[in-house]
C-alpha cells in the first residue's frame, strides 16, 4: 500500500515523540505537500506534549492525565497531517515516504510449506476413510485442505488442484461414500488465506475397505 500511517495512538511516550518529529522534518518545506496549517499545528501540539511528558518523571498524578491529554491532542493532529498527506501523494509512494511519516506495509502472505505425516487410513464403516495430518507448530493455519481423485471418472490430474477438495479447520477428516475395493489417491495441503497458493503432499493411495 502507497499509504502512510496516520494513526499514532499505538506509540509509546518514548516512541512518540521521535516519530513526530520526523514527520515535521520531513513535511517542512516539502513541495510535495501544501499542509502548512495542518503542520503547524502538529508543531504547537508536540511542543505543549513534550512539556506535559518532561513534567511527568517525578511521578505526579496529574501531570499524567495532563500529558495524555496533550498525546491524545497531538496523536489527533498528526492523524489530520496523515490523511492530508495520503490524499495529496495520489499513491505515489516516493511522494509519501519524503513526508516522514511511516508507510504502510504490504500485507504478506506466511509460507503455508507442505504438510507432514499426512495419513489415510479405513475405518470400520464401509467405504470411509479417515485422513489426518501432523498440526503446524511454527505457524499458524486457516485449518487443513484434503483432497482426492476417482479412478472411474479418468486418469488422474497431475494437478492436485482439480482434485476434489474438501476443507477441514482441524487437522483431520472423515470421508464416506468410496466404493469399496477401488483404490483412491489422496494428498492434503495447509490452508492459508485465499490467495495462497496451496502446497501438496506427495499422493498416498489408499483401497476402501469394505
Amino acid at each position: 500500500m502507497n499509504q502512510v500511517i496516520t494513526d499514532l495512538t499505538h506509540k509509546k511516550d518514548e516512541e512518540l515523540s521521535p516519530a513526530v518529529a520526523a514527520i515535521i522534518t520531513g513535511c517542512t518545506g516539502n513541495s510535495n505537500f501544501t499542509v502548512v496549517a495542518q503542520l503547524a499545528a502538529v508543531v504547537t501540539n508536540k511542543g505543549a506534549y513534550d512539556l506535559a511528558l518532561a513534567a511527568t518523571v517525578h511521578g505526579n498524578e496529574a501531570a499524567t492525565e495532563l500529558k495524555d491529554q496533550k498525546k491524545l491532542l497531538l496523536v489527533n493532529s498528526v492523524r489530520v497531517l496523515g490523511v492530508q498527506i495520503n490524499v495529496q501523494a495520489a499513491g505515489d509512494r516516493v511522494k509519501a515516504l519524503s513526508s516522514g511519516f511511516e508507510m504502510e506495509k504490504e500485507a504478506t502472505h506466511q509460507v503455508m510449506g507442505e504438510v507432514t505425516d499426512f495419513h489415510v487410513a479405513t475405518t470400520s464403516i464401509a467405504g470411509t476413510f479417515l485422513l489426518s495430518v501432523k498440526k503446524p507448530t511454527t505457524f499458524s493455519t486457516h485449518g487443513t485442505v484434503f483432497a482426492y481423485w476417482d479412478p472411474a471418472l479418468g486418469p488422474t490430474p497431475a494437478d492436485k488442484n482439480k482434485w476434489f477438495q474438501r476443507h477441514s479447520n482441524g487437522n483431520s477428516l472423515v470421508l464416506p461414500g468410496f466404493t469399496p475395493g477401488v483404490s483412491y489417491p489422496f494428498a492434503s495441503a495447509y490452508k492459508g488465506l485465499d490467495a495462497d497458493a496451496l502446497i501438496w503432499s506427495a499422493t498416498v493411495n489408499k483401497m476402501a475397505g469394505d
